[in-house]
């Protein structure tokens, strides 16, 4: 069985410093810039229709929870949806870093490095 790793190592450290040493053609490097900015642009709204969903479902539970609990309880519950909301964000942040973001602000260094012009033209200086 096939397990599924938490962490992104990212792209490959061979090419990233290929990048780093200019060792591509511009050619090249567009064509790894246009494969890597499809992949992260599905990636991006995988991640935006998961905030979405999970929005959803902790509202939804949160809402019909709170028409059948106790009064006594309503703190704790309350509590406890908010407990349940405060880590899925942290979850949500954890794979925007990791799992989207993570091959185009490696090559967006890299590119700083080995070849500043095309970073310029690439990416916005934020």
């Amino acid at each position: 069985m096939k397990y599924r790793v938490i962490y992104n190592k990212g792209l490959p450290k061979s090419m990233l410093e290929k990048i780093k040493n200019r060792e591509y053609t511009l050619d090249e490097i567009h064509s790894m810039y246009q494969v890597i900015k499809r992949n992260h642009d599905a990636k991006q709204k995988g991640w935006i229709r998961a905030m979405i969903i999970l929005i959803i479902c902790i509202v939804g539970v949160g809402g019909l929870g709170i028409t059948k609990v106790q009064q006594q309880a309503l703190i704790v519950y309350l509590f406890s949806i908010g407990f349940v909301a405060v880590l899925c964000i942290l979850i949500l942040i954890y794979a925007k870093i990791n799992a989207v973001n993570k091959e185009m602000n490696q090559l967006q260094k890299a590119l700083e490095i080995g070849y500043p012009e095309l970073a310029e033209r690439f990416f916005v200086k934020s």
